[in-house]
């Protein structure tokens, strides 16, 4: 035996709307947020690139002794070539 059953909830189709709305004003409130922290990342990666930039920049103008005095760690390395095709190896 198959039971009938009615798509619409106990408060009639005026409940249905007044859930459809609420789901509406969530998925709004939902793109709003998202809005929100994508600019923010946005912003960060923004700033993040620019930064890199600023300590490339610095990094590319000082010699290997005042990299040294400054804390860092400054290893000179020969750059082995290919001899057929020209590549780093």
């Amino acid at each position: 035996m198959t039971a009938i059953t009615e798509d619409t909830p106990e408060g009639g189709p005026e409940e249905l709307q007044w859930k459809i709305d609420r789901l509406i004003e969530q998925v709004e409130r939902h793109a709003a947020e998202l809005t929100r922290v994508t600019g923010i990342k946005n912003g960060l990666a923004k700033e993040v690139d620019e930064l890199d930039k600023r300590f490339e920049t610095l990094t590319n103008r000082l010699t290997v002794g005042v990299l040294r005095k400054a804390g860092y760690t400054v290893r000179i390395e020969e750059v082995e070539f290919c001899e057929a095709c020209g590549e780093e190896y």
